[in-house]
C-alpha cells in the first residue's frame, strides 16, 4: 500500500493521513513499513523564511519560486544575505521533531511487533541551486540537524535509517531540482534494501 502524498509535511501527515482507518488497518497488517517524510517540512519552512526576510503577504508556490525571489532581491540589496543567515539560524527545529514523535508513536502503536520500519534521511537538493556558499552551508547544517532528529529517535520508536544525505541521490534529480529521477529513485531503494537485508 502507498499513502505517500505530493507536498505533504509531518503535521498534515499526521493529521490527514494516519488517522484514517484504512490507513491504520494497513500498518496493523504489515510486516515492512517504509516511511520518508521531512523534505516537505524543509520546503514548506523555507518559503515561510523567505517571506519573512523579503517582507512579502506573497505566498510562494514552490521552494524554487521562493529561492529565485530571494536571488534577485540579493542582487539588489547584499545586506539582504544578513536576514536571510539570521532567519535561517532561527530554524523551528521543535516543531518537527514534535511532529515526528508522533508519527513515530501512532506507527509504534498500531504496528505489530515483528514488524520491520525503516525510514530514509532529508537528502540536500540546495547545492544544485546556486546558493550564495554562506547560505549554502547553513541549508546544510538545517538538512543535518532534522537528520541528526531522526537519527537519534530510532533506538526508542524502533526504526532503522537508510542515509540517503550521504548518497550520490542529488546528482540524479529531475528538471525541478528537488525530486529524484529515476535512477534517484534507483539508489533510494537500494539504501532501504540494503537496510532491510542487514
Amino acid at each position: 500500500q502507498n499513502y505517500a502524498k505530493n507536498g505533504l509535511a509531518t503535521r498534515e501527515f499526521n493529521e490527514k493521513v494516519l488517522k484514517g482507518q484504512e490507513v491504520q488497518d494497513s500498518l496493523s497488517g504489515a510486516d515492512v513499513i517504509l516511511i520518508t517524510m521531512g523534505s516537505n517540512d524543509l520546503l514548506n519552512e523555507f518559503k515561510k523564511t523567505a517571506q519573512e526576510i523579503l517582507n512579502t503577504d506573497t505566498k510562494f508556490k514552490s521552494a524554487d519560486e521562493a529561492l529565485a525571489s530571494l536571488k534577485e532581491s540579493v542582487k539588489k540589496n547584499p545586506l539582504l544575505v544578513l536576514s536571510a543567515i539570521n532567519a535561517l539560524n532561527n530554524w523551528d527545529y521543535n516543531s518537527f521533531e514534535k511532529e515526528w514523535i508522533q508519527m513515530m508513536k501512532t506507527v509504534n502503536s498500531l504496528k505489530k511487533d515483528d514488524a520491520k520500519v525503516i525510514v530514509t534521511t532529508i537528502y540536500n537538493p540546495a547545492g544544485n541551486m546556486k546558493l550564495p556558499s554562506t547560505l549554502n552551508k547553513i541549508v546544510e547544517d538545517i538538512i543535518e540537524n532534522m537528520n541528526a532528529i531522526i537519527e537519534k529517535r530510532a533506538g526508542k520508536y524502533d526504526y532503522e535509517v537508510a542515509d540517503v544525505y550521504q548518497s550520490s541521490v542529488t546528482s540524479h534529480l529531475q528538471k525541478d531540482g528537488v525530486h529524484p529521477d529515476s535512477q534517484g529513485q534507483q539508489i533510494i531503494a537500494d539504501l532501504v534494501c540494503k537496510e532491510y537485508e542487514k
